[in-house]
């Protein structure tokens, strides 16, 4: 791998006995029966590889427009990959066939139609088969019904599904790392990332560090900054520039006079949202040298600091040039949201 950092980088009384006995444990498997499943009954594991949808719906449907619809929104091209890549591959199966290991497949999204019906719905369900999955099931009268109610909420899907594959991600680096954390201290603050195995800190100083994975042939690598002044908002301009004044510094090409940047010919993708009580801003799109040929995706969030007003920033990366990126890019999400204030 050829990227460098500047600092060096780049989970009889017997007979008796025995009536209430028997009594007490069918009161207890009838409370059992009736209380939170979740808590009484053991699932199998979740099936198939990360980023794979299971959609299960009528053959008509399928080649009808709501098929059309999940396509479309479900599993669109992801913005921000150097090369065409679907948010999620798509494994449609008929409703027949729907049983055995199929039902125990991690994210499942079910498209039925129901006479009587209407209005459509999205009903979001966890745990329902397997542990760790997602089922969404969308509900219409008919075919149009459907194609429009998919379509209206395409985006609230494939986020839910993704949030599901990131919480699963999670938890596995999270086993992997152990106890292993990487900790970056700001002033009298700190915060701390994971470090999963195959993960090594490349820098670590005073309000900033970054972890990186190696193989022959990919890079994934997280920096966790924070500002030094004080903020009351971040917008997309704002977590654009504080990006690269901190990739620009920190991450150079193979000559060292390059250094990376956020490409500007390629639209980056913006958006706020709220998590765990948190107002973040989260940016995506792709990354370049400046003054070199190398390049990938990247993904750059930031939060407001209310103890102390400073801003957080957190940039993950992929460097993969003969690897689909897809995945690669996932799992650097998943190690990005894992960054917690150290107590």
């Amino acid at each position: 791998m050829s990227l460098h950092v500047s600092a060096g980088f780049l989970f009889q009384k017997q007979g008796i006995m025995r009536i209430p006995s028997l009594f007490f444990l069918l009161i207890m498997s009838v409370m059992a029966s009736c209380g939170d499943s979740s808590l009484t009954r053991t699932l199998p594991n979740v099936t198939g590889t990360t980023g794979e949808v299971l959609v299960v719906m009528d053959k008509a449907l399928w080649d009808g427009n709501p098929g059309e619809a999940v396509r479309e929104q479900v599993s669109p091209v992801i913005i921000g990959l150097p090369q065409p890549e679907p948010a999620f591959t798509i494994l449609p199966v008929n409703p027949a066939g729907f049983r055995d290991i199929f039902v125990a497949h991690r994210n499942i999204l079910i498209v039925k139609t129901e006479s009587g019906k209407t209005e459509p719905e999205v009903v979001y369900t966890r745990n329902k088969w397997a542990e760790t999955q997602i089922v969404v099931t969308v509900t219409g009268q008919d075919s149009e019904s459907l194609a429009d109610c998919i379509r209206k909420n395409g985006e609230a899907i494939r986020q839910s599904i993704n949030d599901a594959e990131r919480e699963r991600l999670t938890s596995w680096l999270a086993k992997s790392a152990g106890k292993e954390r990487s900790i970056v201290i700001s002033g009298d603050k700190s915060w701390e990332l994971i470090l999963p195995s195959g993960y090594k800190p490349d820098f670590n100083r005073e309000g900033i560090m970054m972890v990186s994975a190696e193989t022959p042939s990919t890079t994934q690598s997280v920096i966790v900054s924070v500002t030094e002044r004080m903020t009351s908002r971040i917008g997309c301009i704002e977590l654009a520039n504080l990006t690269e004044k901190v990739t620009s510094a920190e991450v150079k090409g193979p000559d060292g006079g390059s250094f990376m940047v956020i490409e500007k010919q390629i639209p980056v993708s913006c958006r706020s949202f709220r998590r765990q009580g948190t107002d973040y801003i989260e940016m995506r799109g792709l990354w370049t040298l400046e003054g070199g040929f190398m390049g990938g995706p990247f993904i750059s969030y930031a939060f407001i600091d209310e103890e102390t007003s400073r801003a957080v920033v957190v940039t993950g990366f992929v460097y993969a040039p003969r690897e689909e990126k897809r995945e690669l890019l996932r799992q650097v999400e998943a190690l990005m949201y894992t960054l917690r204030k150290s107590s």
